[in-house]
């Protein structure tokens, strides 16, 4: 009866203020499933209840009243306390207890709580700055046990299910975490610790310290070497806590200044040479070195925006001498220096040593027979045009020889150049100019003609090819090439004091050959400098055969010149003259004796040999370049060969009197190829050394003017019966100009 005057009382009360859509509600001791019941009829809404929802309640409400909206939200709050809740089903509630509601579909919401009807529900937070899996695990001490919390670290999500005032508590620690920027930014300045030393400590303990995927967490670590700080950027707890750690390691390190051993091996540079670059460097690493900063700050001034400490040498100590010593088996350097010292050592050899440019020469020394190559032109009726660069063009252009192909490759190697700045008369640029190493026109590819008047001269016994040595010289490097024997010289001969007739002989042994000493230096604009000093020696013919006292010849040539990259200088004049004795006689007539010195006469005559020197620089600017340059040289030296073919099969047509119908030819005013000789008239290509050991004449070389002369014109077609070439006769073959 007790219990049903308590509902009865309830109802009428509701009743009475019903019309008022307000309820004063007072309850004490009421069964909680007699209160869902009578929430759902006056709310109108079907509320499921299981039969295990067993307790009572107590609710008393003084001076405020709910209106009827109200009732869903206070009976939540109200189970809330039974660990019970109700979920919205769509056409009712059910009431559960807590623990079940995540697992029964709960309404989900994304960074907003939805408190209309107090039921749990499920809310996805978006962390942008606080790291999800860390949120977790510290606001999972802050929820009941009914709630639920899940982090999703991929997307550092925060999923939460509870009570809707338990999630706008969670929301509103989550938003204050978010949104709080209190970075600070700390200037630590160090007295005692040089801050290169000590600042990749301090970076790595930051990183271990403090999440580094977490920003807000996150410290950055700067260092100030000019005012020797640390620079710390942070919030204020981790900055400060950092600073700690700083200030225990701004301690004076006596390892600082210890010396240590170091081997530094080095990968292209030369060990003794870099060690000597470094002995005269050590002496300034010495000196007293200030240590120590105080913050100097100007008394009195005032600044809204703070200033870094400015550093200010407190005291001096004195640093010990670095010691470098050279390990040559290895090509290594062994220095003992402290850290600062190293490290400058370390830089100095990082910039020097690099791979260096090397000059890669081809040489060529052949011995000239200058009476006999004077009469080649006559012999093939050329009058000397032979031997020119251009007669021999002349000759190969008239036999309407296919063109050599060159591949594309090749030909930009042989194309390249040097480009030189163009000026006016009065001294302004107007322009620039590109010099290629080899010049051809357009769809003729057929060059190579020192290398086939080398061969003429060969097959007519008039030129010998004595080396051809090949030397890959580093810059600035003397490089030697000997070519030549060892020969035994006798020295002294005296007789035995045993008392006999022996006789004791003493001998020397001497180097009898040609010896090329190039030193290449590499100049601006792709141009190689080089001193050359060429020595040959031989013995006289016919001298001290008997004796074993013969008589030597040495020659001698020392010049310095400047050519472009792949250009080809020639060297002379290192001519020997041999004397002998001619017979000319009338067969039959000539052996008759008395009468037969009428037919046959005796004469003297002068044999001169020269030996010309053929240098050809090629600049290597890597070591993987020497590979493709000997590549294009094989192909050159193949395209040389046809080409001398060609040409030697045209000459020996004329001279067998086969002509061909085609006499004539178009020239062009290029010449086909630059090879620049020693006697410097094109000064404008290359210098030769005022003090070189050769003496040629201003009018030297051999000349074909008429051709010259011809060529200069505009292309046009030329007789090459008409050309008249001459040879001056008191110079040698070194002298020609290409």
């Amino acid at each position: 009866m007790r219990y049903i005057s308590r509902f009865v009382m309830v109802v009428l009360i509701f009743t009475l203020l019903g019309n008022s859509g307000q309820l004063n509600i007072n309850i004490g001791g009421m069964e909680i499933k007699k209160f869902i019941e009578m929430v759902g009829k006056l709310t109108k809404k079907n509320i499921l209840v299981s039969e295990d929802v067993k307790g009572k309640i107590s609710f008393y409400l003084n001076n405020n009243k709910l209106d009827n909206d109200d009732l869903i939200p206070l009976l939540n709050a109200i189970l809330e306390t039974k660990k019970l809740t109700m979920i919205n089903q769509g056409d009712y509630y059910e009431v559960i207890r807590s623990t079940e509601a995540p697992g029964k579909g709960l309404p989900i919401k994304r960074n907003r709580v939805q408190s209309d009807e107090g039921t749990m529900q499920t809310v996805i937070f978006k962390l942008n700055r606080a790291n999800a899996g860390v949120m977790r695990t510290k606001i999972k001490s802050l929820l009941p046990k009914s709630a639920k919390v899940i982090s999703f670290k991929s997307d550092n999500l925060l999923a939460v299910t509870a009570f809707p005032r338990t999630l706008k508590a969670i929301k509103q620690l989550i938003d204050t975490i978010e949104n709080s920027d209190n970075k600070l930014t700390k200037v630590v300045p160090l007295r005692n610790a040089y801050v290169k030393n000590i600042f990749l400590n301090i970076q790595t303990m930051a990183r271990t310290l403090f999440p580094q995927d977490i920003p807000s967490q996150r410290v950055t670590v700067m260092k100030d070497e000019a005012s020797n700080s640390i620079i710390l950027i942070g919030s204020r707890d981790n900055v400060s806590r950092l600073e700690e750690y700083v200030r225990e390691m701004d301690v004076r390190g006596e390892d600082e200044d210890m010396q240590r051993m170091y081997v530094i091996p080095l990968k292209n540079s030369n060990v003794e040479d870099m060690e000597k670059i470094l002995s005269k460097i050590l002496p300034q690493m010495t000196d007293n070195v200030s240590m120590g900063t105080i913050n100097a700050v100007s008394k009195g001034a005032k600044s809204a925006v703070p200033r870094t400490p400015r550093a200010v040498p407190t005291k001096k100590r004195k640093i010990k001498k670095a010691v470098i010593a050279s390990d040559l088996e290895r090509n290594a350097l062994i220095v003992l220096a402290n850290t600062a010292q190293i490290k400058n050592i370390k830089e100095t050899i990082r910039v020097l040593d690099i791979e260096k440019p090397q000059v890669y020469i081809k040489a060529k020394i052949v011995e000239v027979n200058t009476n006999l190559a004077s009469r080649i032109g006559v012999k093939y009726g050329l009058n000397g045009s032979a031997i020119t660069s251009k007669g021999l063009f002349s000759i190969l252009a008239s036999s309407g020889a296919e063109p050599l192909e060159i591949s594309s490759e090749l030909m930009g190697f042989l194309n390249q150049g040097s480009t030189r700045t163009i000026y006016n008369s009065d001294g302004n640029p107007i322009g620039t100019e590109t010099t290629s190493n080899f010049s051809f026109e357009e769809g003729i590819k057929q060059i190579f003609s020192i290398g086939l008047q080398l061969d003429l001269l060969k097959q007519n016994g008039a030129a010998q090819v004595l080396s051809e040595p090949s030397i890959l010289c580093t810059n600035n490097k003397e490089s030697t090439i000997y070519v030549g024997k060892t020969k035994s010289f006798l020295k002294n001969s005296q007789q035995s004091t045993q008392g006999n007739s022996n006789i004791i002989n003493t001998y020397s042994r001497e180097d009898i050959g040609i010896t090329l000493k190039v030193k290449p230096r590499l100049s601006s604009n792709n141009k190689v400098s080089l001193e050359v000093e060429t020595k040959i020696e031989d013995i006289e013919q016919g001298s001290g055969a008997s004796t074993d006292r013969p008589t030597t010849i040495k020659r001698t040539v020392k010049t310095n010149a400047i050519v472009n990259n792949a250009e080809t200088i020639i060297l002379g004049g290192l001519i020997r003259t041999a004397t002998g004795k001619s017979y000319t006689k009338v067969p039959i007539l000539g052996d008759i004796p008395i009468i037969g010195q009428l037919f046959r006469s005796e004469a003297k005559e002068q044999e001169k040999t020269n030996v010309v020197i053929y240098l050809t620089p090629y600049i290597v600017e890597k070591s993987s370049d020497l590979v493709t340059l000997r590549k294009n040289l094989e192909e050159l030296d193949s395209i040389q060969e046809k080409f001398n073919k060609i040409v030697l099969n045209e000459l020996e047509k004329r001279r067998l009197g086969i002509i061909d119908e085609k006499t004539h030819v178009t020239f062009s005013t290029k010449p086909l190829l630059r090879a620049k000789g020693y006697s410097g008239v094109d000064s404008e290509n290359y210098i030769l050394d005022s003090a070189t050991d050769i003496e040629i004449g201003e009018g030297s070389g051999i000349r074909s003017e008429s051709v010259l002369e011809t060529l200069e014109r505009p292309s046009r077609e030329i007789d090459l019966n008409s050309i008249d070439t001459e040879i001056n006769p008191e110079t040698g073959f070194e002298e020609v100009i290409y």
